[in-house]
């Protein structure tokens, strides 16, 4: 009786679960089994860059404020060509949906070209153009600041080709649903980029080139790693050589009319975060390295979601490449309760650590207490509206409503977070922590639209692959 007691609350777990996330598609078991490792994936991915940002603070504040600075420049070139291969896990999966493995393989060498290519010119204009930038942008920073940025920037430019190896791997497992293959490949780079960090960092007290090094270092392994997952023979994808560097004018056509809307998207939000940080280094250096110890340390919070957000390309992609309009509508509703719930535990489980967690950033004594009002407003808003804004917009993408969602995006961003920021946080007094009440109000803001979207038709009714 009493073993009947204990696992009666598991079998109603278990029902629970078949009846919202099993269907003829997936199986609850199979659904979570993709789920599962991909949110290990990026918790650990997060508490790696978490741990290596804290290194940097301990190193300098100057350095932990130069990568600051400078991170929004990254990730909007990184944009450039990670959005491909987003675009790449897109049609993958709608090809795994139809059920058509010759096209599955083809569109998986066909994203690891296009993402080369874009990461090539990307790098080259960022070498190119990194001094401009940096000073143009936040000269009133100071020299030692300003000069640890330049070079920060330039060498994480040369990681992005080995990146784009990486990244596109990466996201043609993920289209496939191989969540596990994708754990191994964020195993191996991130342990491989804290272990070097550690010996570049605390060991040889190599700073600022010794964070590049690792990165570098990093990305050329992972990057040889991922290729050789995606055409190991003994991989799902078992991709050639000639799938790699032959044109399929067709499978370009369709990886690029994802990719680019969301490459555009990204480009234009990280701008819109790039003036964000131009305007914030008025606020003093102790708020821009604050907001960087904060942004690292949120980043543990939100892994799971961004978990869930990733998964619901994968998912969303094959209904709708198999036709299973319903399932597709069943699956973006389940999966923004899942994000919600999942956002509102890791508040519940992780801010309370923030205290033992901010020590490894060893901060200066007056920038401790400008942080901690920042992750409340952050986890204030999360458990509400980050799903809505963030996992459902895949919903959205997957089924090929790149335009719509990036267009939102855009508009939200540069309204809400850069021009409401602005305001809360210079002429109205409040500071850094106007900058993270403007961004959860973004938050608000695309929930809203975004289920409007869906709750309609016109998103689901895009071709985006060839039949």
């Amino acid at each position: 009786m009493s073993k009947g007691i204990l696992t009666k609350p598991f079998r109603a777990a278990g029902r629970f679960f078949d009846q919202n996330y099993g269907s003829s598609m997936f199986t609850s078991r199979e659904f979570f089994g993709i789920l599962g490792p991909v949110i290990i994936d990026q918790f650990f991915m997060y508490l790696i860059s978490m741990l290596t940002t804290a290194m940097i603070s301990a190193s300098s504040q100057d350095s932990v404020s130069a990568v600051s600075l400078v991170n929004p420049i990254i990730y909007l070139a990184m944009a450039l060509f990670t959005s491909v291969a987003s675009g790449g896990t897109v049609v993958v999966a709608q090809y795994k949906g139809k059920g058509d493995p010759v096209r599955v393989r083809q569109a998986a060498g066909q994203a690891v070209l296009s993402t080369l290519f874009v990461a090539i010119a990307v790098a080259v204009l960022m070498i190119v153009f990194a001094s401009p930038i940096v000073w143009g942008l936040f000269g009133t920073a100071g020299d030692a600041v300003c000069n640890k940025a330049v070079e920060y920037l330039i060498g994480m430019s040369i990681s992005f080709i080995p990146f784009s190896f990486y990244s596109s791997s990466f996201a043609a497992m993920r289209g496939i649903g191989d969540s596990k293959a994708c754990l191994r490949l964020t195993v191996i780079i991130n342990v491989i980029h804290l272990i070097l960090s550690m010996i570049f960092l605390n060991i040889l007290h190599l700073d600022i080139f010794g964070t590049i090094l690792s990165y570098i270092l990093a990305r050329i392994i992972g990057g040889g790693t991922g290729l050789y997952s995606l055409m190991s023979k003994r991989g799902q994808l078992g991709v050639f050589f000639s799938d790699i560097f032959r044109f399929e004018g067709r499978l370009l056509k369709s990886i690029f009319r994802m990719g680019v809307p969301f490459a555009v998207e990204q480009c234009f939000y990280n701008g819109g975060t790039i003036i964000v940080q131009a305007y914030m280094v008025q606020l003093g250096n102790i708020a821009v390295a604050a907001n960087a110890i904060a942004n690292s340390a949120f980043s543990l919070i939100y892994a799971a979601g961004f978990a869930v957000s990733t998964v619901t390309l994968t998912v969303t992609g094959q209904c709708i490449g198999a036709g299973e309009i319903a399932l597709a509508k069943h699956y973006g509703r389940r999966m923004e309760w899942l994000g919600n719930g999942i956002c509102l535990l890791s508040v519940i489980v992780i801010l309370p650590l923030m205290p033992l967690l901010l020590m490894l950033y060893a901060p200066e004594a007056e920038t401790l207490p400008v942080i901690y009002p920042l992750l409340w407003i952050g986890s204030a808003f999360m458990p509400f509206v980050w799903s809505g804004a963030n996992v459902m917009s895949n919903t959205l993408r997957a089924a090929g409503d790149a335009n719509f969602t990036s267009v939102t995006s855009l508009v939200c961003m540069w309204i809400v977070r850069v021009g409401l920021g602005y305001l809360l946080a210079l002429p109205l007094g409040l500071g850094i922590n106007g900058v993270w009440i403007a961004m959860g109000l973004e938050w608000v803001v695309k929930t809203i639209v975004f289920r409007i979207r869906f709750h309609g038709d016109k998103w689901y009714r895009k071709k985006i692959v060839e039949e």
